[in-house]
């Protein structure tokens, strides 16, 4: 028959209760006894876990693995096991009455509510069960009351610790410490020191930001972390302290003056969180009046959301952690470093795209410009003016030439036909043929003589029998020169020979 250890919670008890497990009242635990442990209560059961039993369901022992000197030493599990049972055999433990002042209490965690009591020398932590306080928490629960609770001690095995599992809780008052602390706020508030008017402007790029903390806790490590990535080129001075016990109060103070002398530009004073006792070094009247006193912007990082201190009150700003303390004072240069270099090339690409555009239009005025400009247009003319004059004297050479040669073809064709007459009619008797002759020579001498009136009426009209014969074709800026009237003294004028062209000036 096996004895097999249970896990049961205090609202499933009844449930456990109907399938067979037993509740040891001595060592306040459930179990089972049996041979085998009926399926109903397996969730419930709790398997070995000391380093032994590990293994040997492993298939190996603790002495297959350490020397032999060590057997006889005892797991965690098998002290903190045997520290229970001790607890088990103690009656005052089952039922124990102690009063206190709460402290490390920011609410409901889960279902249950976890907090400790203290004296002037020692905390003890509590536990109180979310069903038993539907029926005995008839106050709402804060920190600093003082309260009278009625429960037992219990040693958990799995963290080592002890805690007080509460019974009955009643409020008995305020506790002395919370008192004082409370009548030190109201005396430092009364003084002014709290007041908004006093708050300094944290600056918004600072080159020089100091550090009051310890060089060893994690919030020296957080505030680098975030210094290093939003601005790495910012100065971080740190004044290393104790953040708790008997040399804390003085080193702190000792950490604001010094750095408040050098002219930072912010200081930050903080650490990485605590109990309320461990922070309780900030709430000293000699630190409040340091920061207050302080001409430099101090930025409060003690403890986090659920915990305030005075310091927190005289700051001129605070918040829950060192991080967001550095993300207070060190702006982050890098993403507005990236933000500018993003908006320059959108800046840039704009304006390539302007001057390119613009570019384009300029091109085409230019073009526009050059096309229609005086120089252009006179070039154009001029080459017009050229080709018209060349066209002109090739038409001249050409009607010259034409005319030369209709008047050859014209005297050949009438020798011609003369011949032909004279064939016909030679063999005529004499006295015919003179006569004929006399009639075609007087036909002749007419026609050439009209002839000769024709070609004198047509070398009369023709352009070119005028420039051979010495005249010329006056143009002024490309216009026939008619009249004198059409010129002035200094003008430039062009004359066109039958051989040549001749620049003049009118003088």
């Amino acid at each position: 028959m096996g004895l097999f250890k249970l896990s049961v919670s205090y609202s499933e008890k009844e449930q456990a209760k109907a399938y067979g497990a037993k509740w040891d009242a001595i060592k306040r635990t459930w179990y089972f006894m049996g041979d085998d442990l009926p399926k109903e209560l397996e969730r419930w059961y709790e398997a070995p876990e000391t380093e032994t039993e590990a293994a040997k369901a492993s298939g190996s022992s603790a002495a297959d693995v350490l020397p032999d000197r060590f057997n006889k030493y005892k797991t965690v599990s098998e002290v903190n096991r045997l520290i229970a049972d001790k607890y088990a055999h103690v009656p005052d433990f089952y039922d124990i009455l102690v009063k206190g002042e709460v402290t490390n209490f920011s609410g409901k965690k889960g279902n249950h509510y976890y907090f400790d009591i203290k004296d002037d020398n020692s905390l003890l932590p509590c536990r109180l069960w979310d069903s038993v306080a539907e029926q005995v928490l008839k106050f709402e629960l804060e920190k600093g009351q003082y309260v009278a609770i009625a429960g037992r001690l219990e040693f958990f095995e799995k963290f080592g610790q002890t805690q007080l599992i509460v019974r009955e809780i009643e409020n008995i008052g305020e506790g002395e410490s919370n008192l004082a602390l409370l009548k030190l706020k109201n005396r430092l508030q009364a003084e002014g020191l709290f007041d908004l008017i006093h708050k300094k402007q944290i600056p918004g790029h600072p080159e020089q930001v100091g550090i009051i903390t310890s060089k060893n806790g994690q919030a020296i490590k957080d505030i680098c972390k975030v210094a290093k990535k939003r601005n790495p080129y910012v100065q971080l001075i740190l004044f290393h302290v104790n953040v708790q016990g008997v040399n804390a109060v003085n080193t702190i103070v000792q950490g604001i003056k010094k750095l408040d002398e050098m002219g930072l530009d912010s200081i930050i004073v903080g650490r990485g969180g605590g109990s309320d006792e461990e922070l309780n070094v900030y709430n000293d009247e000699t630190i409040v009046r340091a920061v207050f006193e302080a001409k430099t912007p101090i930025v409060s990082a003690v403890g986090h959301e659920g915990h305030w201190t005075l310091i927190d009150y005289v700051a001129d700003k605070r918040v829950a952690t060192p991080s967001e303390a550095a993300e207070e004072t060190i702006p982050d240069v890098m993403a507005d470093i990236k933000r500018v270099e993003l908006l320059s090339k959108a800046i840039q690409d704009s304006m390539q795209g302007l001057l390119k555009s613009r570019k384009l239009l300029l091109d085409s005025m230019i073009a526009n410009l050059l096309k229609n400009s005086p120089q252009n247009r006179l070039r154009e003319n001029r080459e017009r003016l050229k080709h018209l004059s060349e066209m002109m004297d090739f038409n001249i050479r050409a009607a010259y030439k034409s005319y030369v040669d209709a008047t050859d073809m014209l005297a050949e064709g009438i020798s011609s036909r003369f011949k032909l007459i004279y064939q016909r009619f030679k063999d005529l008797p004499d006295e015919y043929l003179e006569k004929i002759k006399i009639s075609a020579d007087q036909a002749f001498e007419r026609r050439y003589h009209r002839l000769e009136v024709l070609l004198t009426e047509l070398n009369g009209l023709s352009p070119t029998a005028k420039l051979v014969g010495g005249f010329g074709y006056v143009t002024k800026d490309g216009r026939p020169v008619k009249n004198a009237v059409d010129v002035k003294q200094g003008d430039n004028i062009n004359i066109k020979m039958h051989d040549g062209d001749i620049s003049a000036n009118v003088i």
